[in-house]
């Protein structure tokens, strides 16, 4: 073993030795070569580097020329700077002070739009005083127009009453006055009935001291008409009839006649209400009354109302007043009404009406104990010989009593009439006056329970 690590050291010396010398010739060969290189680059570089340095110094000198310019070129451009801030600074200036004059005109302009604006309003408030103005100035034409067109065919009537006085031995006259229209060239004469009722004498005039006598072709109590006539003059003023079934709320009524003896008075107002009902003094109920604020006093009776058009819509017959003047409320026969009954007042003097022959009452005024149905009327008494009669209408034969009160009952309930239904008293009144004497009618009947149709021949009511 021993020889063995002394052989393998000696082997390993041996191999030591032999690569320091390779190691030692290596390194001496790099050393030469570095030497060799060095002195080879230093004869081969040297005119490249004096190049390269004359070409630095070169480059040198050219930046420290540009670097000069740009030095140069930063002064200038910073004095250029410079110069254009103090112009910006002056257009900031001058266009502070634009944009300053600018919000004064505009503070300006919109003071004058305020202003504008203010006259605007007073141009459309003043606007609105002219169309005012012109809307009163047509009104006041218009009615200017109204009276010159119907104003001369107004009379005024005199009606003169003889009454004997028993102690002067003597016949004493009493005078009422009113108003009339004449409505044709024949000299007819439309007023109220209460204007002269009971008149042995009646006269007419167009103007003061000028009478006319007149002739009184009839009368109707029943819708307070009356129809004169005169014997025409030439050149007879006459009045446009219009039609009252076209009237409405709120159309313009005006109303002329002889309030208080005050000759052709014009007043004004308008249609405050149709279809009114009002009792004549024989206790018939007149239908389709025209209502007015129009102011009527006494003398304005059997004057005309009439429309914006110059048509006459009725004939002026009543007010409603706790005095004896207008308060706002006044009744007009409707013209319509007038026209039917002058027509026959004309032909024969008097007038005539459908008449069926019973009395009874809306069942709306008896006690629901009676077990009727909730409209129609209840027939009380048919009499004897009449339309009703003859027709085999039942009245009520039985009474019954209901706390204090007996209520008859068992008569038929009328609950139509030719198909239009019939709710109260007042609807079979204003339903039967639009018939014509002679007519066939079909009744609605409620009889003990059942509902039953009848035919009725109308026939003339008789003369009161």
């Amino acid at each position: 073993t021993a020889a063995f690590i002394s052989l393998k050291h000696q082997s390993l010396k041996g191999r030591f030795m032999k690569e320091r010398k390779i190691y030692l010739f290596i390194l001496v060969s790099l050393l030469i070569g570095v030497v060799v290189g060095s002195a080879m680059s230093t004869l081969y570089l040297k005119p490249q580097i004096t190049v390269l340095n004359t070409e630095i110094t070169d480059l040198n000198s050219r930046l420290d020329s540009n670097l000069g310019q740009i030095e140069n070129s930063l002064t200038d451009l910073k004095s250029q700077s410079e110069r254009a801030q103090s112009r910006s600074s002056a257009m900031e200036a001058g266009l502070n002070s634009e944009i300053g004059r600018l919000k004064t005109r505009i503070d300006s302009l919109e003071d004058a739009k305020n202003r504008l604006d203010q006259i605007s309003s007073e141009l459309t408030d003043v606007e609105s005083q002219i169309t005012g103005l012109k809307s009163q100035i047509q009104n006041e034409e218009t009615i200017i127009n109204v009276y010159k067109n119907v104003s001369p065919a107004v009379v005024f009537i005199t009606s003169t009453e003889l009454s004997y006085d028993f102690q002067l031995q003597r016949e004493v006259p009493s005078q009422g006055v009113g108003s009339g229209v004449v409505v044709n060239s024949d000299g007819y004469i439309l007023t109220n009935n209460h204007v002269v009722e009971g008149a042995d004498t009646i006269t007419v005039s167009f103007k003061p001291g000028e009478e006319i006598k007149a002739e009184l072709i009839g009368t109707d109590p029943p819708t307070d008409l009356a129809v004169l006539k005169i014997d025409p003059p030439p050149n007879l003023p006459t009045a446009v009839l219009g039609d009252s079934d076209r009237v409405q709320v709120g159309m313009t009524a005006i109303a002329i006649g002889n309030p208080f003896a005050l000759a052709r008075t014009v007043t004004v107002g308008v249609v405050s209400s149709v279809n009114r009902t009002i009792d004549a003094e024989t206790a018939d109920i007149i239908f389709g009354i025209i209502q007015t604020d129009a102011s009527i006093n006494p003398g304005n009776s059997g004057g005309p109302l009439v429309n914006s058009r110059s048509e006459v819509i009725g004939i002026n017959s009543a007010i409603l007043s706790p005095v004896k003047g207008s308060v706002g409320i006044g009744f007009a026969i409707p013209i319509n009404t007038a026209k039917k009954v002058m027509a026959q007042l004309i032909e024969t003097g008097r007038v005539s009406r459908p008449y069926l022959g019973i009395s009874g009452g809306s069942v709306a005024d008896f006690p629901a104990e009676l077990g009727l149905p909730e409209k129609g009327v209840l027939i009380v008494d048919v009499i004897t010989g009449s339309p009703a009669d003859k027709a085999g209408l039942r009245g009520s034969g039985t009474e019954v009593r209901v706390g204090s009160t007996t209520y008859p009952v068992g008569g038929d309930v009328i609950t139509s009439l030719d198909g239009s239904g019939i709710k109260t008293i007042e609807d079979l009144l204003e339903q039967l006056q639009k018939k014509e004497v002679g007519t066939r009618v079909t009744f609605g009947l409620i009889r003990d329970g059942a509902e039953i149709s009848v035919d009725v021949l109308l026939e003339e009511r008789p003369q009161q």
